[in-house]
């Protein structure tokens, strides 16, 4: 055995001393050649010889015990799986086992005394440097590092080192390593993270396609919305279009029905010239009234017009709705009477003020009045009724006619809607009337509400206003007449039209009245003849070609000799802002064609008793 690997087991002796014991087995007593007690006995002796022995035995036990320790001490050092070191405090290798001298690819004998950096990446020298720095520091706790050991071929194998700083008897610095070879965990590692960047890879990647599928969700449905927006257009167009041709439809038959009977009353005139002058006057009674009928079609369609694109102007004051439901009446008085209804009014004794324009509140009062009358059996009952709820005025119209279905009760408001849709249109009218209602009763910032328990059930239409505290001073409707106080045959008119049947047919009314009457076809003859008489009054066309009215007014205006005259707006443009035109031009007076001849005759002041 080499005495490089001897080693002393506590409490046991040295191989040594056990040889020694061995080699002198009787010694335990001292010298045996030193003189003996003489009364020491022969026994005494044999016992003690067979104690020796006895020792000598247990001795060589020991030894070999200590023996196969030393040997099983060296194999485990050789051929642990880690690699054990001893470096003094310079880093020079003291002791090495078979494992780490495998690891530098070196044979154990040569590495003895040589430094322990020679053998470490450049790279990792100064690392391994600040390690043995740090574990002197740190005595007697194991510190840990990361190193690249270069071998033979200059191939690195990647360790990881564990250190310790320890003081021999001397009190020297030396440190025990010990160095674990971690080339798989790095390769594991290597693969773990190359396997996490694909993950994260594949992560990214399905994420992004998890958007472009959610972006192309979005677009899908986008484009299943504006497909349904598109279709629902597309169907409200085609509704649109069909309540267009249901409304032209219904136009020809409401303007075919009076001009009917105006052609019918016309050619009886025709017919029955002389001699026969009840028939005369019903035929005018019939042209009359049917004349203002057509009036009334065209005068619903434009209010439409009008307040659809915002263009009616509402000429408010404060008035009493009493007296606006008793003019609503009165203006259906003749159809109600006709039918034989029984109408029941009911309003309070008190004034109810509102802030409005009287002419389109009798207008709203008078339309649903009328309907009332119209979808109402031959002597049903009408119910107006007026009262105030809080701070609104509240008009009922109320009747047991013919009722509104549950289907039309939503759109009942709408535009051209009617139930009757059959040829037989018993009912008439264009389906404008209570769109027009309720588009003039939002204008008062009011609203109107409609019931009907059904067909044969009745309706009842409700009219809600803001009340004001107070009556006001301000004029209500109606226009202002300012009478010439001339008679009528001292009077010189002067029609203007370049519509040569409808200035000719005004002349030959007016004459018929006892009017001076002269007829000219366009403005500029009609600036030259009043150069040459000066009218009393001037019935101008505002539509004109080459000089419209409002240029000749202007030019009247201009001349001091018309000072005097009166000009007469006659014209197929009614809407506020061809009035305000008119003011501006220097017309007195703005009437709509078809004129009423009544309306004419009190502006010129002569009318007939």
């Amino acid at each position: 055995m080499s005495n490089k690997t001897d080693k002393t087991i506590p409490g046991e002796m040295t191989e040594g001393e056990i040889k020694g014991k061995l080699e002198t087995p009787a010694s335990a007593d001292g010298d045996v050649h030193a003189p003996r007690p003489e009364h020491r006995s022969q026994h005494g002796f044999q016992a003690r010889v067979l104690e020796l022995e006895d020792e000598n035995q247990k001795l060589k036990r020991s030894l070999e015990a200590l023996t196969k320790s030393r040997d099983r001490y060296t194999y485990l050092f050789d051929f642990a799986p880690a690699g054990y070191l001893t470096l003094d405090e310079h880093g020079v290798i003291q002791k090495i086992n078979l494992t780490a001298a495998g690891m530098l690819a070196r044979e154990r004998s040569a590495l003895i005394g040589l430094p322990f950096v020679q053998f470490i990446a450049k790279a990792d020298q100064k690392k391994f440097a600040d390690h043995l720095s740090e574990s002197r520091r740190e005595r007697r706790r194991r510190l840990t590092a990361e190193l690249r050991l270069v071998g033979k071929g200059g191939w690195h194998l990647p360790v990881e080192m564990h250190t310790a700083s320890m003081r021999d008897t001397r009190h020297c610095v030396f440190y025990r390593s010990v160095l674990t070879d971690i080339s798989e965990r790095l390769l594991v590692r290597t693969a773990l993270d190359q396997s996490r960047r694909q993950l994260e890879q594949k992560v990214s990647e399905r994420t992004a396609a998890l958007q472009e599928n959610r972006q192309l969700e979005a677009e899908v449905a986008e484009r299943k919305r504006l497909e349904a927006e598109l279709r629902q257009r597309m169907q409200e167009l085609a509704d649109a279009d069909r309540h267009k041709d249901e409304f032209m439809a219904m136009l020809a038959h409401e303007l075919r029905n009076p001009l009917a009977a105006i052609v019918n009353a016309t050619e009886l005139m025709r017919r029955k010239a002389s001699g026969h002058q009840h028939l005369q006057d019903w035929a005018c009674r019939v042209i009359k009234d049917q004349a203002s009928h057509l009036a009334h079609l065209l005068d619903d369609l434009l209010d439409v017009a009008r307040v659809t694109q915002g263009k009616i102007v509402l000429d408010q004051s404060t008035i009493d709705l009493r007296k606006i439901v008793s003019q609503a009446i009165e203006a259906n008085r003749a159809l109600i009477e006709e039918r034989r209804h029984r109408l029941n009014v009911r309003v309070p004794p008190e004034p109810i003020w509102i802030h409005g324009d009287g002419t389109r509140c009798v207008q709203i009062i008078g339309n649903l009045i009328h309907n009332a009358a119209k979808f109402t059996e031959v002597q049903g009952d009408i119910e107006v009724l007026l009262e105030t709820e809080a701070d609104e005025a509240v008009v009922r119209v109320r009747d047991n006619g013919t009722g509104i279905t549950a289907d039309l009760l939503p759109r009942i408001f709408e535009p051209f809607t009617q139930e009757d849709r059959s040829l037989a249109r018993s009912r008439g009218g264009l389906g404008i009337g209570l769109s027009l209602v309720k588009k003039l009763v939002e204008l008062h910032h009011g609203r109107v509400e409609v019931f009907s328990k059904g067909p044969g059930e009745g309706s009842e239409f409700a009219i809600r206003l803001p009340t004001v505290k107070a009556a006001g001073t301000g004029r209500e409707s109606g226009e202002s007449v300012e009478g010439a106080g001339l008679p009528a045959a001292d009077q010189y008119i002067l029609v203007v039209d370049d519509n040569v049947s409808s200035a000719d047919s005004l002349s030959t009314l007016l004459q018929a009245y006892g009017y001076q009457v002269q007829v000219v076809y366009d403005g500029k003859l009609a600036l030259e003849r009043v150069q040459e008489r000066v009218p009393d009054v001037v019935l101008l066309d505002i539509g004109m070609p080459q000089m419209d009215g409002y240029e000749v007014a202007l030019r009247m205006r201009e001349n001091p000799r018309l000072a005097a005259t009166r000009l007469i707006a006659v014209s197929g443009y009614g809407q506020e802002e061809d009035r305000q035109r008119s003011r501006q031009a220097g017309f007195n007076h703005h009437l709509v064609k078809p004129v009423d001849i009544d309306v004419l005759l009190d502006l010129l002041g002569s009318r007939p008793s």
